[in-house]
């Protein structure tokens, strides 16, 4: 049975026969509606059930499609709004990457890195067949197999930011080596990829399809270590790792450039530290973020490497951004005027190009240009506001 979702304040004809068997089962106009209204994209009023209810010729389902009617509006999630009967890749994507977490921070699997791998690519995977169905892209190849994760990434429509991709891509190796290597106890060394990937799944399903559809509300991001041993921890990444985990690492590496390497949407990292205590005091120290000691620690964790995500702007989206919101005219060559008076970046044909003012300017060495933030949108609205 297909269920018709109305889309607009009319009933469906589906909708109407169904109204129809419960208003002749004795339901009031209002339980109907309500009953109609149940996770509906566009509610209907009160006069359209009336409407039905007065129409003597309205066709009346069998007691069947209503049972099934009823077992699909129940479906629905209140918190996502997500129906498994209309939004199946999204539910199977959401509960393949919660599974995913949840394994990995199981402290008493050991299969948890092949695990996290599999069920965070399937994940992704749904969620890419989703965008692709919604925005009219290819979903099958020529064969008729869905499309995989990897064919996705080349579509030139690919949302993603780069160091997504770059993270996915690793993500698919490494899935991929799993069925024909063993890991061993060294599944702690792709933490930093993993977190990643689950940071970029949380990120991509809010800004692509809805905020409900955050996984916070269901746990926490991020993936905890069964029992956290710092030095073990320090003592692994000392250790000289077997041949086996290093073609692995080679693998999934091959042709980043160390800045793509540092990228946090390629490989989340985090600096530990601990705090000298007495028994009785907590492990953990919160500290004011307007002390010294908070900026300090600010400077050290909140500043990321720069780059597609820090810097998002192309010249003629700067100028185009600048000229929305000073409401006067803005050009490419008042924004090349503007990076020459503030020395942001180096001359066209400089020989280093990437000597910049990180603070608005960075180089993207993959696309060969110059690229720029918000702060320097909002420094050159300022400086033109100041203008008489």
């Amino acid at each position: 049975m297909e269920f018709q979702q109305g889309k607009t304040g009319g009933l469906t004809k589906q909708e109407k026969s169904i109204s129809k068997k419960l208003l002749n089962e004795g339901w009031t106009n209002q339980d109907v509606q309500a009953f109609i209204n149940m996770g509906r994209p566009a509610t209907v009023n009160f006069a359209r059930i009336s409407a039905v209810k007065s129409d003597h010729k309205q066709a009346v389902c069998t007691d069947e499609e209503l049972e099934l009617f009823k077992v699909f509006k129940e479906a629905f999630d209140p918190k996502t709004g997500l129906n498994p009967f209309l939004h199946e890749r999204i539910v199977r994507s959401r509960e393949a990457m919660i599974t995913a977490i949840s394994v990995f921070n199981n402290p008493t699997l050991s299969f948890r890195a092949e695990t996290f791998a599999v069920l965070a690519i399937t994940g992704w995977t749904y969620l890419a067949l989703e965008y692709a169905e919604r925005e009219n892209l290819p979903t099958v190849r020529k064969n008729g197999d869905a499309i995989s994760l990897a064919d996705f990434l080349k579509f030139p429509e690919c949302p993603f930011p780069t160091g997504v991709s770059y993270n996915l891509r690793a993500m698919i190796k490494l899935r991929d080596l799993v069925a024909h290597k063993i890991m061993g106890p060294y599944q702690e060394i792709w933490l930093p990829l993993f977190q990643a990937c689950c940071f970029n799944f949380e990120s991509q399903i809010v800004s692509l399809f809805s905020r409900r559809l955050s996984l916070a509300g269901n746990l926490s991001l991020s993936l905890q270590f069964g029992k956290f041993n710092p030095e073990q921890l320090i003592e692994i990444s000392k250790s000289k790792l077997p041949s086996e985990i290093k073609a692995i690492n080679s693998e999934i590496l091959e042709g980043l450039t160390e800045m793509q390497k540092e990228d946090q949407a390629f490989q989340f990292s985090v600096v530990y530290t601990k705090v000298a205590s007495s028994k009785t005091n907590a492990a953990y120290k919160f500290v004011s973020p307007e002390s010294a000691e908070g900026k300090a620690i600010h400077d050290v964790l909140v500043k990321i490497k720069p780059g597609s995500e820090t810097h998002p702007y192309k010249p003629s989206v700067v100028a185009d951004l600048v000229s929305k919101a000073t409401g006067k005219p803005f050009t490419v060559n008042d924004h090349t005027e503007a990076w020459k008076k503030h020395k942001v970046r180096p001359p066209t044909h400089a020989a280093d190009k990437t000597k910049t003012n990180i603070k608005y300017c960075f180089y993207n060495p993959m696309f060969h240009y110059h690229c720029y933030n918000q702060a320097w949108v909002d420094k050159l609205v300022g400086e033109i506001g100041k203008q008489v």
